[in-house]
């Protein structure tokens, strides 16, 4: 078991919403040695693009293939290492947004969001004697 790094976490804490966020954590300590690298955590959360359901895909798909983790999460091709250093800065090369001090906490504030990628399920009652 080995946890994300801090940077990952970093980008966890950024992308996916609160409470969410602590179990994609958990998730990714409690993977296998051989699947707990920082390429390949990194691909199973930037493949999953903050949500919680393609998360759980792409670690279905590790189960299957962690090549096609790294596909999905932009980090298979040979420019690998240059990708995951753009996709997760150093907290010392995080830039400061304008009127911040260039110290920032560890996590950054964030708007409520809602997930979209699964529409909101609508029941349709029937009322007795009326046959549809």
């Amino acid at each position: 078991m080995t946890a994300p790094s801090e940077r990952l976490i970093r980008r966890i804490r950024r992308d996916f919403n609160r409470g969410v966020d602590d179990e994609v954590i958990r998730r990714l300590t409690a993977l296998r040695p051989d699947d707990s690298s920082e390429r390949l955590q990194a691909a199973l959360v930037l493949g999953a693009g903050g949500k919680w359901n393609r998360f759980e895909q792409q670690l279905r798909r590790l189960q299957r293939d962690w090549r096609d983790v790294l596909v999905v999460g932009g980090l298979a091709g040979e420019d690998w290492l240059a990708r995951l250093s753009a996709e997760l800065p150093a907290e010392s090369e995080v830039p400061a947004q304008d009127g911040e001090p260039e110290s920032r906490p560890a996590t950054p504030a964030r708007a409520a969001r809602r997930d979209m990628s699964s529409p909101r399920r609508t029941q349709v009652r029937r009322t007795r004697g009326n046959p549809r």
